[in-house]
């Protein structure tokens, strides 16, 4: 047999209590462990068993093969790295799963060749997913970004734009937080040939700001309508579609389900709310509104159309008002109290060279319905200002028609001249005036008789 070479040997807590030479090797009979001294440290340093649960302190280990779990001693008892030896970087498998949580709650999860999945495991009622961003600043002043989300091909091979940040998303204070404030604006940003600049901003009071000139918004599956910013003058409602009869339509709801008499379905004001001059100047100074006639049913919707205008006080208290009837009437009335206060109306011609026969304006009857058609929807009657002669500085000499027709389009049957003040009959037109004592005053072809 040959010879047998034997260590030291001993329990766990005699190898311990034990300091050897330089170099001496012992066995610990408790562990199945070897340990080797260097002539100064009490029990030595163990070296590793394959047999055995052990412990390794300030080991180096180069490539090792894991097999099956790195598990902690206890839970929430180790950490990996630390914050002056942090690892490089992290390899994980397709599908791999990374769980947050003594339950595992939140998971995040890869999907091979698409991206990431954050989950929220519970199943039970109101269990989102919630993603914070959150700034370690602590003196947050105006346009402080308190986080940014950023969209880019950095690897594009073309280069240039193409590799710039192509859209973003920002969130940017208002102003200095402090205990009772911390308003805070959503900047939205994109790019055409230019690293992503904001378009788009949504503050903290509600307000959504479109950024750029001829902005846009479109509504529909097929963008059939849009709202369109015009530089420096306001917004345009249009319908892209070419098709015949394709118009923008705008419609005022009301939300009131028991209509009655005198319910505004709708109202468009115009103000100048920052007029300098205050009082009077901001308030309401005109004002179109939709006025139920009476109460609402399945067989009734009658409203009027009202048009007010202010004057020294908000539109509809003083100034004017034009009323259109659910049957078609019309009302103009002078709000203003004053002695002598009246409406009027002025038709005006756009003719910048008045010559003679030019008419400056009519008004006319006519049922452009009626069943029988021919005469019955011709031009019945009307009234209209004609022009004796060419206007100019010194002349402005007018005439007033009177047309009645009779099987025909109405044609003039009477007149006043207004250069001579005379009223003028056509031949064989009667003229009946009445006086106080009821008697009639007949003009035959220009020659009275009682």
């Amino acid at each position: 047999m040959p010879t047998v070479l034997q260590f030291r040997r001993g329990t766990t807590s005699q190898n311990n209590a034990f300091t050897g030479a330089i170099g001496e090797i012992t066995y610990d009979t408790t562990t199945d462990v070897l340990r080797i001294h260097d002539g100064s440290t009490a029990g030595g340093f163990a070296m590793v068993s394959a047999s055995s649960t052990d412990t390794l302190t300030n080991k180096t280990i180069t490539s090792p093969n894991i097999t099956t779990s790195i598990v902690p001693t206890s839970a929430d008892g180790a950490t990996i790295g630390s914050a002056s030896k942090e690892f490089s970087d992290l390899f994980l498998a397709d599908g791999s799963t990374i769980q947050f949580g003594n339950d595992q709650d939140i998971t995040v999860t890869h999907v091979a060749d698409t991206g990431l999945n954050i989950k929220h495991t519970a199943t039970g009622d109101d269990k989102p997913i919630t993603l914070t961003l959150q700034t370690g600043e602590t003196d947050i002043a105006v346009d402080d970004k308190l986080g940014v989300i950023n969209f880019q091909a950095p690897d594009e091979g073309t280069g240039t734009d193409a590799i710039l940040v192509a859209a973003g998303i920002e969130a940017v204070s208002e102003g200095d937080f402090s205990g009772s404030n911390n308003a805070t604006s959503l900047f939205f940003k994109t790019g055409a040939s230019e690293t992503a600049t904001q378009k788009m901003a949504l503050r903290s009071d509600g307000d959504l700001r479109l950024l750029t000139d001829t902005a846009a918004i479109a509504f529909g599956a097929d963008q059939d309508v849009t709202l369109t910013h015009v530089a420096d003058t306001g917004l345009t409602l249009s319908v892209p579609a070419t098709a015949d009869n394709s118009f923008p339509k705008f419609n005022l709801s009301a939300g009131d389900n028991d209509i009655a008499a005198d319910d505004v379905l709708g109202q468009i004001d115009f103000q100048a709310p920052a007029e300098g001059a205050g009082t009077d100047a901001i308030l309401v100074g005109a004002t179109i509104k939709a006025v139920s006639e009476g109460d609402f049913s399945a067989s009734n919707n009658a409203a009027k159309l009202s048009f007010s205008t202010g004057k020294s006080a908000a539109a509809g208290t003083d100034g004017g008002l034009l009323e259109m009837s659910s049957t078609g009437k019309l009302t103009l009335k002078d709000l203003a109290t004053a002695d002598g206060s009246s409406a009027t109306i002025t038709l005006q011609s756009g003719d910048t060279d008045i010559a003679a026969n030019d008419e400056l304006g009519g008004i006319f009857f006519q049922a452009p319905d009626e069943g029988t058609g021919t005469d019955a929807i011709l031009v019945a009657g009307g009234i209209v200002c004609m022009a004796e002669g060419d206007f100019s500085a010194s002349s402005n000499a007018t005439k007033i028609s009177f047309r009645c027709g009779n099987s025909e389009t109405a044609t003039e049957k009477a007149k006043i001249v207004g250069s001579t003040g005379k009223f003028h009959a056509t031949p064989d037109s009667i003229l009946l005036i009445k006086n106080s004592s009821g008697s009639t005053l007949k003009t035959v072809n220009g020659h009275a008789a009682i």
